[in-house]
């Protein structure tokens, strides 16, 4: 319901869109209903989602399921009778240390560092409300750590690897495999059914939306993107806040659009930049009975296709190079529409703005398949298998685009189309 079309009641709160900032109602006593925004349908409220407590027993049994997961064998192959194992540790150790460690500190981060950081936060914000500590920092660095646990993409990557492999080699699946499946589960779980917006109100009650305001001044009514929290200006001065910041996560409120701009330009130009290299050198080598075969993304999607293995090509072809492509694309289409002030579609644009958040993260599942095979192919076997220059651009190149999209404000956007309307 938006504050126009009613008279606020005290049984309503008042939430601003965190997309296109229209003021909508929302009734107190349907926590259990999922309520959206009515100009662009974004979720104000989520339905059925965990208690804290509830997040913490199952971070916990991520925790530990984590070390088998990351640490032990996932699959091996055999090769002259010498079993070599492949895990996730093992893939970025040797990758370190065989010259690329830009490259394997990037696989690090995002299968190893992250899902380590994600459950230890869920886990410290169940101790902090135990004790009935403020978890400023924790909150706020739960909400951006999200995006950067790519398990599910990994375990992606495990099939794109067996595929690859099973040409030199018989594969078979080692036992800790379950646990890797089971934390990548859970983690997924985890992300859908934990609520960081309701989580501020959980440990700081005090900011609670307004329930009895005038018409007249429920327009003033602010929104910190930071912690979705919808406020009258005047009381950052109440709690003895900068004014400039968000009176409960006290994050800055007014960045211009303009920065907002130049961050995202910086990052998709140098986005872009990093995508030539990483199509046009080598991404890997494979010396196989003393021939040396040296592939690029586009090559390993043809080499799939001559091993009869279509499903796999096109996996390998839309995270390596339809994806990447596509949202940098995306992402300067944007860019322009907010530059030229283009009046298309809001709708659709909005889709475009979300695909690019999306799909984004998948793009890893090039690199993750790379350690893979650094794990399983050791130097000094009958299979030399290498990274080549590439890889490093390409993760760059994703990372970037990722931080680009991030920055991308869709507020910028609908300001164009409410202009259009009025």
């Amino acid at each position: 319901m938006k504050s126009t079309d009613y008279t606020l009641q005290s049984s309503y709160t008042l939430q601003r869109c965190n997309e296109c900032h229209t003021l909508t109602g929302i009734a107190i006593n349907l926590t259990d209903h999922t309520a959206c925004c009515p100009n662009c349908n974004a979720v104000l409220q989520a339905a059925h989602r965990w208690s804290l407590k509830r997040c913490t027993i199952i971070a916990v049994s991520i925790l530990i399921l984590l070390p088998f997961a990351l640490l032990f064998p996932l699959m091996s192959i055999d090769l002259l009778g010498v079993k070599i194992h492949a895990s996730v540790w093992e893939g970025v150790w040797k990758m370190a240390t065989a010259g690329f460690p830009y490259t394997a500190f990037m696989i690090l981060l995002c299968s190893v560092i992250m899902p380590f950081a994600f459950v230890l936060l869920v886990i410290t914000l169940g101790i902090q409300k135990w004790f009935d500590h403020r978890p400023y920092y924790s909150l706020r660095l739960l909400g951006k750590i999200k995006q950067w646990v790519m398990l599910d993409v990994y375990l992606v990557a495990l099939a794109v690897a067996a595929f690859k492999v099973r040409e030199y080699a018989s594969l078979e699946f080692d036992i800790y495999l379950l646990p890797f499946v089971l934390t990548t589960l859970l983690t997924t779980l985890l992300f859908i059914k934990i609520d960081t917006k309701q989580l501020w109100k959980t440990f700081y009650p005090e900011y609670s939306e307004y329930t009895e305001i005038s018409l007249n001044h429920a327009s003033n009514l602010a929104l910190c993107h930071e912690c979705g929290y919808t406020f009258e200006p005047s009381i950052a001065k109440e709690k003895g806040k900068e004014p400039t910041h968000c009176p409960r996560c006290t994050s800055k409120l007014n960045i211009s659009d303009n920065i907002k701009l130049q961050r995202v330009w910086a990052t998709l130009i140098a986005g872009t930049i990093m995508m030539f290299p990483a199509n046009i050198l080598p991404i890997s080598s494979t010396e196989f009975a003393g021939t040396t075969s040296a592939d690029s993304l586009i090559s390993g999607v043809l080499l799939f296709l001559e091993m009869g293995s279509y499903t796999v090509a096109a996996i390998v072809f839309i995270a390596s190079i339809a994806v990447p492509v596509s949202k940098i694309a995306v992402i300067l289409y944007l860019l322009l529409a907010i530059h030229y002030q283009w009046k298309h579609n809001i709708h659709w644009q909005m889709k475009l703005l979300h695909y690019v958040h999306f799909v984004g993260r998948w793009s890893m599942l090039d690199l993750f398949v790379l350690a893979l095979m650094m794990s399983l192919v050791e130097r000094g076997q009958i299979i030399n298998f290498s990274v080549g220059d590439a890889a490093f651009y390409f993760g760059a190149a994703v990372f970037l685009t990722m931080i680009a999209s991030t920055n991308l404000d869709a507020k910028m956007l609908w300001k164009i189309h409410q202009n259009r309307i009025k």
